[in-house]
């Protein structure tokens, strides 16, 4: 069973301010959240996006609200072990409900959130905006002291019900409208000094830019940078981006994988469904017989539910105790047994 949320909170604070760099992968379901544990990760992150897409089949546009948000961490806070640190979008509007998704947050088992710097809902407020080309470039910046007054409502928020809880500010501001990289640097210390306890920065252009960023601020942070910023070269080739060795030297205190191990497993079971569409039973055939060839340590059954040795994995083993300590046996049920 999951740790209490008080034990969570300090494992999630105690990543972001130990020494180091650690990866926490994301995904929006708890089954994501198993995968990622019982791989070995120390944290896991439920995305905003990908719960918009997951839950309710829309683009990460602002439509999904803090109680489908908070429900849906709740389900995964309580079958996993690890810290789970989810995106709050804006807070879901002012600083009273920026209070109050910190608080449901808490209750519902997350140990940390992020909470962005611009207008909710979030994306098109208004017809003249510009079409979106990348990512968040369609928001609108709320005025700093806006944002200040939403981190200081989250902040008392927290220490009401466990001040180890993990406030992380957000800011869009390289690439929202109106921004800049003056913008981002500016907004990042003056939410430090509000008493966030990290900073995210969003979106950035460059590895420059996410260096200097980092260094700006005198509190743990992280980006979020968009893979075309910092992964392709002048000519639009693609190359390798910065090594978790360069991001920790840089001061990196997360590096945030939202969503690239979903994103593997979709792009997978979309080719499952196009050869079924093409194949047929044949394809279901070929993906069962390249199953049973892989090692059994490797398959995902194996992964999920038993040990290499064969052994149950607490998240099955607390079901099996349960059906054997209370459900009736045969012969209380009056079942009849075949000759």
């Amino acid at each position: 069973m999951p740790l209490t949320n008080n034990e969570m909170t300090k494992k999630l604070r105690d990543i972001f301010y130990r020494p180091g760099l650690t990866v926490v992968p994301g995904g929006t379901t708890p089954y994501h959240a198993l995968l990622t544990e019982r791989a070995g990760y120390e944290a896991f992150y439920m995305s905003g996006s990908m719960t918009h897409q997951w839950l309710i089949g829309y683009a990460d546009s602002g439509s999904i609200n803090m109680r489908e948000m908070a429900d849906n961490a709740n389900r995964i806070a309580k079958v996993v072990n690890i810290p789970v640190l989810s995106d709050c979008d804006t807070g879901f509007g002012n600083a009273l409900n920026a209070y109050r998704t910190v608080q449901e947050y808490i209750r519902c088992g997350v140990a940390g959130c992020h909470m962005e710097d611009v207008e909710y809902p979030k994306g098109v407020n208004t017809n003249d905006q510009k079409p979106i080309e990348q990512g968040h470039d369609r928001e609108r910046l709320v005025p700093i002291p806006e944002m200040v007054g939403k981190l200081k409502a989250a902040i008392a928020a927290k220490n009401e019900l466990d001040s180890d809880f993990v406030i992380i500010a957000r800011t869009d501001a390289r690439i929202s409208l109106h921004g800049g990289f003056d913008e981002v640097i500016k907004r990042g210390q003056a939410y430090a000094a509000a008493g966030a306890d990290v900073i995210m920065f969003e979106a950035l252009r460059s590895w420059e830019e996410h260096k200097a960023a980092l260094k700006s601020v005198n509190i743990p942070a992280f980006c979020n940078t968009h893979p075309w910023a910092i992964n392709t070269g002048p000519n639009g080739e693609w190359i390798p981006g910065p090594s978790l060795e360069d991001r920790e030297k840089a001061g990196e205190k997360i590096y945030l994988a939202v969503g690239p191990a979903v994103q593997a497993g979709s792009q997978a079971h979309w080719e499952m469904l196009l050869d079924m569409k093409s194949r047929g039973a044949m394809a279901v055939h070929d993906q069962r017989v390249a199953l049973e060839k892989m090692p059994q340590e490797e398959r995902l059954p194996s992964t999920l539910y038993r040990t290499s040795g064969g052994e149950w994995l607490p998240l099955i083993r607390k079901t099996r105790e349960i059906e054997e300590k209370y459900l009736p046996s045969s012969e209380e049920k009056g079942v009849i047994k075949p000759d």
